[in-house]
Order: C-alpha cells, then sequence, then structure tokens
C-alpha cells in the first residue's frame, strides 16, 4: 500500500473510532401529565384540561378550553437540547399553539422566547419537534403550551422528549406536583425551664401568598396544631387539633380511654373527628375570615388535669376584633406542658403547586408555669421536605430581609433555595397581656365539659 493511501487510511480509521467512542445523544422523556392548568382557578382538576390530577393519569387528553394553558416546570442543567412533543391529534384536524419557554430564576442568563407551533392530525401516535433550548445554568424553566386555535379535544399528548446535544444534560419533572412544606421550630437564647402552659404567636400573610389550599400552621406542638386556612374564594379557616394518644387507623390496641374528648368550643366552632395522619379531634372556625397583610394573633393553653390527662384550650384574634374561643380538647394519658413550639407553611390540595406561599412568624412567646415569665423565643431550627438536586428546592426559610424582626417562610414558585439567619435579638419588650378572661373560658368549660364530651363517639 502506498505511503499516501496508508496515512488516508489511518486518518479514516482514527476518525471513526473517534465517533464511535462519543456518547450516544442522551433521551429525556416527561411524561406531558406532569404539568398544570393556568391559569389555576378551583374547582375539580381536569374537567377542562385534564393534567394529570391524580398524578399517575398519563397523558394531557380532553383539552376544550380555549383560554387554558398547559404549564411544565422541569429542572435542566446547562447544555443544548431539542424539544419535540409526542402526541396523536385526531385525522384532518390542524391545531396551532403558542410555545414559550423562559426561566423562574432571575438572573440566569436564559434567553427565553415565543414560538408558533402546529400539530398535524394524522390519527396516528407522532412526534413533532418544538424548538431548540440552550440552557447556560442549572434552575427550573418553563414550558407553557397556549392554544391559538381551539383545541376541541383533538389532541392527545403523552410526552415531551429533549434530545441533549452535549455530554452531561439533565432534564427531569418534579416527582410531585405540590409545593414542598417548610417548617420552623421556636426556641429561645434566654434561660428557661422549657415549660411553657400558655405559647403565643402572630402570622401575616402577604398580599398574593395565599393561594388556595394553603396551610399556615402557627402553634403546632406534641399533641396537635393551630392555625389559618384557604379553604375557598369564600372561606378561610382556622383550625386548632388534638391527637389521641394512639392512631386509631393503625392501632389495634386502641382503647375508648385514648381518644381526646371534646371540653366545651365556642358558638362558630364546627367539631369532628379526624384521621389519615394521626387520630384526634378536630375543631374549626368557617367564618373567621382572616385577610391577607393583617396579623392573626394565636393564644393556646395547656392544664394539667388530676386523672392523667391535660386539656388544651385555643383563641385566636384579627385585627380589630376581640379574642375569639375556638375549643378546648382533653387529652388523655398526658402531663407534659408545652416545651416550645414549631410553625409550617403546607400546600394540602396540591394542584396549584406552583404557585407561591408565603408568612411571616413573629411575637413568638412561651410562658413558663414555674415562674410566670413570658420567654421571647427568638430562633429556630430549619427543616423541609424533599430538598434533593432536581427536585422541589423551591423555598425560603430565616429572619424576613424586609422585617429583620421576624422570621418567614415561602413555599412554591420553582424559584432557588433561600435561607437566612435563624436568629433574631431577644424582644426588649415584654409579653403584656391579661390571662384572666382567657383563664375564666377555661374554668367555663370544663364546668361544661360532662354535656360536650360524648358528642365524637358516633363518629369514632
Amino acid at each position: 500500500m502506498k505511503p499516501r493511501k496508508i496515512l488516508l487510511f489511518l486518518a479514516i480509521l482514527a476518525c471513526n473510532m473517534a465517533l464511535a467512542q462519543q456518547p450516544a445523544a442522551q433521551l429525556f422523556k416527561i411524561p406531558a401529565n406532569k404539568g398544570y392548568v393556568e391559569p389555576f382557578s378551583p374547582g375539580r382538576p381536569g374537567v377542562s384540561v385534564p393534567v394529570g390530577y391524580p398524578e399517575n393519569k398519563g397523558i394531557v387528553s380532553n383539552w376544550r378550553d380555549k383560554s387554558k394553558s398547559v404549564v411544565w416546570y422541569l429542572y435542566q442543567k446547562p447544555g443544548s437540547y431539542e424539544l419535540s412533543f409526542n402526541h396523536t391529534v385526531e385525522q384532518g384536524k390542524n391545531l396551532q399553539f403558542e410555545l414559550k419557554v423562559s426561566a423562574t430564576y432571575a438572573n440566569s442568563g436564559f434567553k427565553g422566547f415565543t414560538k408558533k407551533i402546529t400539530f398535524k392530525g394524522t390519527g396516528q401516535a407522532d412526534s413533532l419537534f418544538a424548538a431548540k433550548v440552550d440552557v447556560p445554568q442549572t434552575g427550573y424553566f418553563r414550558y407553557e403550551l397556549k392554544p391559538i386555535s381551539d383545541p376541541e379535544s383533538a389532541i392527545k399528548i403523552a410526552n415531551l422528549t429533549f434530545k441533549s446535544l452535549k455530554p452531561g444534560g439533565q432534564v427531569n419533572q418534579t416527582d410531585y406536583q405540590s409545593s414542598p412544606s417548610v417548617h420552623l421550630s421556636f426556641s429561645t437564647t434566654d434561660q428557661t425551664t422549657k415549660a411553657y402552659n400558655w405559647i403565643y404567636e402572630e402570622i401575616l400573610v402577604p398580599e398574593g401568598g395565599d393561594p388556595l389550599a394553603t396551610y399556615y400552621m402557627s402553634l403546632g406542638f406534641f399533641r396537635g396544631y393551630m392555625g389559618i386556612q384557604t379553604n375557598s374564594e369564600t372561606e378561610r379557616r382556622v383550625l386548632f387539633s388534638v391527637w389521641d394518644s394512639k392512631d386509631a387507623e393503625h392501632d389495634k390496641t386502641i382503647t375508648q380511654h385514648d381518644y381526646v374528648s371534646l371540653v366545651d368550643k365556642g358558638e362558630a366552632t364546627t367539631v369532628n373527628s379526624f384521621g389519615g395522619e394521626g387520630t384526634g379531634g378536630q375543631s374549626y372556625v368557617k367564618t373567621a375570615n382572616w385577610q391577607t397583610g393583617k396579623p392573626v394573633k394565636f393564644l393556646m393553653n395547656i392544664s394539667k388535669q388530676a386523672n392523667n390527662s391535660v386539656v388544651l384550650s385555643a383563641w385566636y384574634k384579627l385585627e380589630g376584633q376581640d379574642w375569639q374561643y375556638v375549643a378546648s380538647w382533653r387529652a388523655p394519658k398526658e402531663q407534659r406542658l408545652f416545651d416550645g413550639f414549631y410553625s409550617f407553611i403546607e400546600n394540602y390540595g396540591y394542584t396549584n403547586g406552583q404557585i407561591r406561599r408565603e408568612a411571616y412568624y413573629y411575637n413568638a412567646w412561651g410562658k413558663e408555669e414555674a415562674t410566670g415569665k413570658w420567654i421571647n423565643f427568638n430562633k429556630v431550627r430549619f427543616s423541609n421536605t424533599d430538598g434533593k438536586e432536581g427536585q422541589r428546592v423551591d423555598f425560603e426559610q430565616g429572619v424576613s430581609p424586609k422585617y429583620p424582626d421576624r422570621f418567614y417562610m415561602a413555599s412554591g414558585g420553582y424559584t432557588p433555595t433561600l435561607k437566612t439567619a435563624n436568629q433574631i435579638p431577644l424582644s426588649v419588650s415584654q409579653m403584656n397581656l391579661d390571662l384572666k378572661p382567657f383563664e375564666d373560658r377555661i374554668a367555663l368549660a370544663l364546668k361544661n365539659e360532662d354535656q360536650n364530651k360524648d358528642k365524637l363517639k358516633k363518629s369514632k
């Protein structure tokens, strides 16, 4: 073989070997049901645009509402990607949509874009190349598919497929479409016995931080919790629940002596038993109608009783109104006092987990039973659900950047994690609250107990 042919042969061989060593393009397949309907509206999900509630629904279908978009929030690492939709459109129907791609992180360097795409109806499973997407930084990215023509229930979308054009790419949906739960556990840098018979805190939900199906828990303790909820567009509850000493749904050794019992309740309070997260007694005020931008104050008492039980009583106060009594519950097999409390934000509705929830938690106190001294809780410990890379890491916790004497929490929005300081200075003012009216209400509740304690038996 002549030298020139040998060199050419070697060059071709080296090129083929190099090509053989290159990794195959990665494909990332996103189930289409891992999306949201926007704009969000309450009611049964999937009525006009089914998008995966429950999350195992599988496909986007039955799309009849031209005013609704389907939006996916996806976690991506830097790289270049080709996006395609795997779909089926009824024979002969061509449907136009607007595809809008944007970053949810500020200063991500991502250049968002909008383009029109057409799904052509063949009646068969098909694939449509939609766009090339260049991602400069790791983060969440928003993909909105908005109808231009009437969808007419003619389209079914099974998957979004991303072809990574560079090594090291990654695209994934989060495991759940809810928002992460975030928690603050309160303590103090002051000297304390850590045995409180009264606890107190205030919550303020800022305007826009109140999506439906949000629970802002204020006073969480070893046998229950108290807080506020956004239950519907017209209903906002105050909720106070106490657990049984055993879980009636899972513990076969439970007896009637393990159940909590109602001592007394306010006139506007509804009571019932509950399950699903342990069992117990629940009390709530449907007509509380708390408002954003205004504080809600919470007060709770625990009173030891002679028969190895405690009575737990709760009140709330809205701005410009008097204190409102919620209820008193007797918790059996208990003599423990409060040693502090914790607060959280929880999305219990799931269908709007892409919307940011936020609240300020502040002016937190506990009154020592032994000394009668009010102790200011000025320190917190953070915790949260999920938090794994590529999952729901969109939460904030710590001292508020806006109010340095308040802690705050936020959840949802597909934004970066942010944790600030976990401590504020001890309050320079003392807690000043006349407890006599509350003590008198507890005494009255105990007098009324005999007529109330059996009210939940039928529901257990």
